[in-house]
């Protein structure tokens, strides 16, 4: 069904520094993306002061993502790597431009910003497959956790850098000036793209002569039949829908729950970094299947634990170490399930099982954040996130026995390379 084009295996082997510079260039780009996040979250909070709407732009995602994610990761296992990152760049710097000109020209609306979202959710849906298997492939062999733990690192320095520094510029500069910056960022992974481009150009590894919806419905077949993966789904589902989207509620918890501005958005969300930054160092380690396994699913029960206590406070100076642990916890499970996924997957798959784990990643906290943003009309917005974690927390402590059976009863021949 599947085969390695010949052309792959005359590919040089990638050196360190190739994802080295790859990750340096996410940095810069990841930082845009947060800025305008931020922005984009603080103008819909500006317009409407409604929990409702800030959860609503956030389900952006999930819009996106149910249509983009089956397409996306058949697209990227067919599709040259290179020529389709490019190709999400250069709309993506557009799309960008676009809501730059809207912004300055006076014609925002809540619902032309949550369209404006769907079609940037759209893009990145079709992007960060293919900037995953990337990640993998500019890796010398026996380093793919550690390339995606450098990767994670770029992009948790980039959540604490994006919005200070958005924060600082909506507040002295303007929202406007946000977008038009985050489109600026783009020139920094374009220019390493064409570095790389030897050891990512190449055709993909799916025969293109299965039909293209063949090769969608065997990607769901495959992530439910494989014993592994299936259950790591299971937890990338209930991880992303219960405990993941606080961060979504910052625009709401920053100007409601604790009466700031655009500065304590930009605290909330550099806490949530700066503690993420140290669970990605952390996790540069190498470590065997077993203790990757046990890693992940502690960090699960850690980030339930600290947004529960989180639930429980009202001062922001408890409020942001809280969420410094939340941060940690959180990047600290998320490598540990990215290099699962790469790792446990068949190579023809990859793509497929990379692009429905970012549909679950992507699409959890954006339903969970629009369920919660919704009942906080009605009940306090801590509480719901601090009842939400509490059932992830359950949840995860009844999985053990079947988490012991899956990956420990019987050790699999296949095991992280890194």
């Amino acid at each position: 069904m599947t085969a390695i084009p010949s052309d792959q295996r005359l590919m040089p082997e990638p050196k360190s520094r190739n994802f080295i510079l790859f990750s340096i260039a996410q940095c810069v780009s990841f930082s845009g993306d947060w800025m305008q996040k931020a922005a984009i979250g603080w103008l819909v909070w500006e317009l409407t002061h409604s929990p409702a709407w800030v959860g609503a732009v956030a389900l952006s995602d999930l819009i996106a993502a149910f249509w983009v994610a089956p397409l996306a990761g058949t697209v990227t296992d067919r599709s040259n790597p290179y020529r389709l990152i490019w190709l999400t760049q250069v709309l993506a710097m557009a799309n960008s431009c676009l809501i730059w000109l809207l912004v300055v020209l006076g014609l925002v609306s809540p619902w032309l910003l949550l369209a404006w979202a769907v079609m940037d959710s759209t893009l990145q849906g079709f992007n960060q497959p293919a900037r995953m298997m990337v990640t993998g492939a500019l890796a010398p062999h026996g380093r793919v956790s550690q390339a995606i733990a450098a990767n994670s690192i770029a992009a948790n320095l980039a959540r604490s850098i994006g919005p200070m520094v958005g924060g600082f510029i909506m507040v002295h500069s303007g929202v406007s000036d946000v977008f038009l910056i985050n489109a600026v960022s783009f020139v920094a992974i374009m220019a390493v793209l064409v570095h790389v481009r030897p050891w990512i150009d190449r055709p993909g590894l799916a025969v293109r002569s299965v039909h293209f919806t063949g090769d969608i419905v065997s990607g769901f077949r495959y992530i439910l039949r494989a014993p592994q993966v299936a259950m790591l789904f299971a937890l990338t589902l209930s991880f992303s829908l219960l405990a993941r989207p606080f961060t979504e509620l910052f625009p709401a918890l920053a100007g409601g729950t604790f009466k700031g501005g655009p500065d304590t958005l930009g605290l909330l969300m550099a806490a949530q970094g700066i503690g993420a930054l140290f669970g990605a160092g952390w996790m540069l380690r190498k470590r065997a299947v077993g203790t990757l396994v046990r890693i992940t699913f502690a960090a699960a029960l850690g980030i339930a634990v600290s947004l529960i206590l989180f639930s429980t406070t009202g001062t922001l100076a408890l409020a942001l170490p809280l969420i410094a642990f939340a941060g940690l916890f959180h990047v600290v499970c998320n490598i540990g399930m990215q290099t699962m996924a790469q790792t446990m997957s068949e190579p023809a798959m990859r793509g497929r099982v990379l692009a429905l784990y970012t549909l679950v990643f992507r699409a959890g906290p954006a339903l969970g954040a629009f369920l919660i943003g919704f009942a906080a009309h009605r009940f306090d917005l801590q509480i719901l996130i601090g009842l939400a974690a509490g059932a992830f927390l359950i949840g995860i402590i009844l999985a053990i026995p079947a988490v012991r059976s899956v990956y420990f009863a019987e050790r699999s021949p296949t095991s992280p390379q890194g």
